[in-house]
């Protein structure tokens, strides 16, 4: 068991990068790490994978996955919302460019989006984040952050359709 801890923590964390500390007080980051696990979510999104079917499997995959991960490292912890745990932004990001095209002025737009959608947590998402618990808790409010980036971006291809090449 004490073996699935530290897997679940590795991945909770992004390979740890939500345990980089903070260089003001040198302890675990409390908001800058869920900008390292957006920013993950941007360096990989070019190797997520192709087509509508896949990339909702592994999406919905992702999601799974996260959400265990994000309970277990929670629980061990003892922190309900561990800020360590930084793979719900990293999936939170990929659900805001699902099924967008993926040129860089609009991953780039996303990243700032998401980051302004989780931080800001409008309704519903914060009611989400209130009232939901557990690594599901920890994880549905980001991909509904998620889900409002891409509709926001879709409104601007709407709008602004040069920027889909």
């Amino acid at each position: 068991m004490k073996y699935l801890s530290a897997l679940a923590r590795f991945f909770a964390t992004d390979f740890y990068l939500g345990c980089i500390p903070s260089r003001l007080s040198g302890k675990p980051q409390a908001s800058g790490g869920g900008t390292l696990g957006t920013l993950l979510g941007l360096a990989l999104t070019p190797l997520l994978p192709d087509g509508r079917l896949r990339y909702a499997a592994f999406l919905l995959a992702a999601c799974v996955f996260a959400v265990a991960a994000a309970h277990r490292t929670c629980a061990d912890s003892g922190i309900e919302d561990d800020q360590r745990v930084v793979i719900d932004e990293t999936v939170g990001y990929w659900t805001g460019v699902a099924w967008l095209p993926h040129n860089w002025p609009l991953l780039v737009l996303a990243f700032g989006l998401f980051r302004a959608f989780d931080g800001l947590k409008p309704w519903p998402i914060r009611q989400v984040d209130d009232r939901v618990g557990g690594g599901l808790g920890v994880v549905l409010d980001d991909v509904l952050a998620g889900v409002a980036t891409n509709l926001s971006l879709r409104l601007v291809l709407h709008f602004f359709p040069a920027l889909s090449f």
